[in-house]
């Protein structure tokens, strides 16, 4: 299992606006290969958001991400996604890690 982790701020007011793009942007990603998505909200910080998107493999995510690079569905949410961030300073971290046990 390969997983890539975002960390990204939605202010309170933009989360019914960050849900409706989520959704779309779960579907296509489920519908490209993605296994499964998680989304958290820090217990703490109402505005900080966990994501985390599974892959079979580092290689699975590869091809999936060409996919999703391709798919103008996912560019349009994107740039809905990050007016919601409210500028560069905030776009999202990646991470990524290898299951081990």
């Amino acid at each position: 299992m390969f997983i890539v982790v975002y960390y990204y701020r939605i202010p309170k007011d933009k989360t019914i606006d960050y849900f409706t793009i989520e959704k779309q942007a779960i579907e296509i990603y489920l519908e490209s290969g993605c296994v499964g998505i998680e989304i958290y909200r820090d217990s703490e910080d109402p505005d900080r958001w966990m994501e985390i998107n599974r892959f079979q493999s580092k290689e699975h995510y590869e091809k999936v991400s060409a996919t999703l690079d391709e798919d103008p569905r996912i560019s349009q949410l994107y740039e809905e996604f990050k007016e919601l961030l409210g500028g560069a300073e905030y776009l999202p971290e990646k991470e990524t890690y290898f299951q081990m046990i």
